[in-house]
């Protein structure tokens, strides 16, 4: 049976997964399976912006990042037992939270040119603008 992804068909899905495979194997594809729908979700909700999805099935973790901003830093959610739908419900709050926290929009209108005039450190990463904040956390 042929498969379709998009509006092209594909001659065969080697992601699917089979009950005779290892154990690495299937959970391999699985946790493909989830950052690929994952990161579908958080393209269409925040268009022109870069996003990393890694999941680890064993560890229960999915780790939300946007390279554009930070190669070091990202939004971890627990798996709890959620199915994908709410995975990526959580996972498009979180790409908001990584927004917000850089001093950018969450809207759908974005020029990605006003990545390249955010303050980074030595390493790439955007500095947040409350790192910039010379005011001790505590004392406001």
């Amino acid at each position: 049976m042929p498969h379709i992804i998009g509006q092209r068909e594909i001659a065969k899905d080697y992601n699917e997964i089979y009950l005779h495979e290892e154990d690495e194997a299937r959970i391999a594809k699985l946790e493909m399976w989830i950052a690929k729908g994952i990161g579908e979700v958080l393209v269409k909700h925040y268009p022109n912006r870069q996003w990393g999805v890694n999941v680890d099935v064993e560890g229960r973790m999915v780790v939300i990042t946007c390279p554009s901003l930070s190669h070091t830093h990202g939004y971890h959610l627990n798996m709890k037992d959620d199915n994908i739908e709410s995975l990526c419900k959580r996972a498009v709050m979180a790409g908001g939270e990584i927004l917000e926290r850089h001093g950018l929009s969450r809207g759908r209108n974005f020029n990605p040119d006003h990545l390249e005039t955010l303050l980074r450190d030595p390493m790439g990463d955007v500095i947040t603008p409350d790192a910039l904040d010379t005011v001790d956390p505590i004392k406001r």
